[in-house]
């Protein structure tokens, strides 16, 4: 079989390590000349280097317990609310942030596919802020507590994620895994790089589309208060000047009037408008995705948040 084929095969069967598969996308990576792609591979083999730079899927919400003791009492597990400690630290112990390598995690599911796994508190923090919970016991120990179905998650996200990836690869270009190493990029960089945001990072800045006259990636450059930009733009969304007669008239009094309330009254009516008209003046454009890109660039022309 082929390395895609190979790929594809790997990230479906149910009892495939994730680590092996990993390595078969480093060895693809470096045969397509893809550097996000090469990157985010060698994070999930190696681990990510902050808090930062972790995707989504890595980070899960969590509980945490600790153990107490007291002249009088024990406790070996008792919940601890965040809320005990100051504002600063809840988020981060709200959730765990799954960093590490994925063969340390691989390593965990070994040991069975139920529990938990437990990643410790500072003691120093466990001593002056858990301790407020009990007043006649210490806590000794605090902990997350991390599901091991979050862990299967995890792994289950990176599989689906490349099997993503390495379908819309060989549908676009079917012998990109048999080329030497280091080669030219079978497709273009928007092109691959479409590929990879809408199957590893789940991040699409524009509006997708898999036809031919609609593309991922917008030579458009918007501007606030600029109608030229702002028209260039909803002209590659597939909208023509008939479908925005009165748009100009309409955004442009919004815009003067300096209201954020008003803004987004007059952008939220003119979105429902014209996406319905995109999608079905381009083929292959779902209604959701037109009303992104529309709502995105007029926000961008209003100066609001899209």
């Amino acid at each position: 079989m082929s390395l895609i084929h190979d790929i594809q095969a790997a990230s479906i069967a149910k009892d495939h390590d994730v680590p092996t598969l990993l390595r078969m996308c480093k060895l693809l990576a470096a045969r397509i000349s893809h550097k996000a792609f090469a990157d985010w591979v060698d994070h999930e083999l190696n681990g990510y280097p902050s808090i930062d730079d972790l995707p989504d899927y890595r980070i899960v919400r969590v509980d945490s317990y600790g153990s107490f003791a007291g002249p009088f009492h024990q406790a070996n597990r008792l919940q601890i609310s965040v809320a005990i400690l100051p504002e600063e630290f809840r988020e981060q112990y709200r959730h765990a942030y799954m960093g590490s390598s994925i063969s340390a995690y691989t390593a965990l599911l070994s040991e069975g596919t139920s529990g938990s796994v437990q990643e410790p508190w500072p003691l120093a923090l466990a001593l002056k802020y858990a301790s407020q919970l009990t007043p006649d016991m210490q806590c000794v120990e605090a902990w997350k507590e991390i599901p091991i179905g979050a862990i299967v998650r995890l792994m289950d996200s990176v599989k689906t994620r490349v099997l993503g990836f390495v379908i819309d690869l060989e549908r676009e270009a079917p012998n990109a895994g048999e080329l030497p190493v280091g080669s030219q990029p079978p497709l273009s960089v928007e092109k691959m790089t479409q590929i990879f945001n809408t199957n590893i990072t789940g991040n699409v800045g524009n509006v997708a589309n898999a036809s031919s006259n609609f593309s991922q990636s917008s030579a458009t450059v918007m501007e606030t208060g600029n109608w030229q930009t702002l028209q260039s733009r909803l002209s590659e969304l597939g909208l023509t000047a008939a479908d925005t007669q009165g748009l100009q008239e309409d955004i442009k009094r919004a815009l003067a009037t300096g209201s954020e309330e008003e803004k987004r009254k007059t952008a939220g009516s003119w979105i429902g408008q014209l996406a319905g008209k995109a999608a079905s003046g381009v083929a292959g454009v779902g209604i959701e995705a037109a009303a992104s890109g529309i709502a995105k660039a007029i926000a961008a022309y209003l100066g609001i948040a899209g």
